[in-house]
């Protein structure tokens, strides 16, 4: 067993799952919270990350397999997927995957799922199709209004602010991601765009104060 990553919410493993490689997600107890209140938290998110994962699988979006979970210990056995992220991708020149990627997120977004971690590190390019991983923040809404498409806005966020280091590019990468966005959403996309907007405005009057 050999750690891959370290998290606030939880540590990852790689593993041998009966000669394949595997990964294991433990969200770790936190000595700091009430032991019940503890085990409720985790075994819930737990439960919560599988369903968005069998949800995103449904709507044709590629994510890891899962082998085995337990939420009574909050562990989760999943396919190890092996290839290049999104930002290595885009590190490389080849942004045309963005234009897939907002086709994907369009689609998840239309059937009320928020992935609510999309960075780039969690968009993994594997075997020619792109696969997101890591649905622990996500959740899932019904209906369509305002506060759905907040919450839409702000997943789309965490991306953009991390095509905004790409300085000059910034601007044509994200028109890439939108275009395949709006090919999902159609009209509702612009609402969300308008949202989108109005998030990053508030957080640049943020940062001047």
């Amino acid at each position: 067993m050999r750690l891959l990553a370290k998290g606030a919410e939880a540590e990852i493993y790689v593993v041998d799952w009966f000669g394949l490689q595997a990964v294991l997600k433990w969200r770790k107890p936190k000595a700091y919270r009430d032991p019940t209140l503890d085990y409720q938290i985790r075994r819930r998110r737990t439960i919560n990350e599988v369903r968005n994962m069998h949800m995103a699988h449904t709507l044709g979006v590629r994510v890891p397999a899962v082998y085995f979970f337990d939420p009574e210990r909050a562990v989760i056995l999943m396919e190890y997927v092996e290839g290049k992220n999104l930002r290595d991708l885009l590190n490389a020149g080849r942004y045309h995957y963005l234009r897939a990627v907002g086709v994907l997120v369009g689609r998840m977004h239309k059937a009320g799922l928020i992935h609510g971690d999309l960075a780039p590190t969690n968009i993994i390019l594997a075997g020619g199709e792109l696969c997101f991983i890591d649905f622990g923040l996500g959740e899932q809404r019904k209906g369509w209004g305002k506060k759905v498409a907040v919450l839409y806005a702000r997943d789309i966020n965490v991306l953009l602010r991390n095509l905004d280091l790409y300085g000059e590019r910034a601007d044509f990468l994200k028109s890439l991601f939108w275009e395949g966005y709006r090919e999902e959403m159609s009209e509702k996309a612009a609402v969300v765009e308008r949202e989108v907007a109005r998030i990053r405005a508030s957080g640049r009057y943020a940062e001047r104060l």
